[in-house]
């Protein structure tokens, strides 16, 4: 009976051990995609100056794109001023979803502008 007991034991102990480096293993990969540099290119379809984003669309999906001081205006390989980004200019968005799920750019790339 107490080897039984003894064995029933160890069992549970090295079942329990499997699976912990196992959790923390997909934890810290969720965690790491989570922060894993996304791009998103489209054409402008709103600007709101007053929450700081950007509605850009891709043929029929539009996505909100939030920018902040930190956020890098470029066009090509230089930089760009804000005001040269209006409706209908295409872009290309850098960064990464936040813990909401809110894109937060980090770069954003004029392209072209569609008069």
């Amino acid at each position: 009976m107490r080897k039984v007991l003894v064995l029933a034991f160890f069992a549970v102990f090295v079942s329990l051990t499997a699976f912990v480096p196992r959790a923390a293993a997909q934890e810290k990969a969720a965690k790491a995609a989570a922060a894993k540099e996304v791009r998103w290119d489209g054409y402008i379809v709103r600007d709101n100056p007053a929450t700081s984003t950007l509605d850009v669309r891709r043929k029929n999906v539009e996505k909100r794109i939030h920018y902040s001081d930190s956020t890098k205006w470029t066009k090509g390989t230089g930089t760009a001023d804000k005001s040269e980004f209006k409706e209908n200019s295409r872009v290309i968005c850098i960064g990464t979803y936040d813990e909401k799920g809110e894109f937060q750019a980090s770069r954003i790339d004029l392209r072209s502008i569609i008069r």
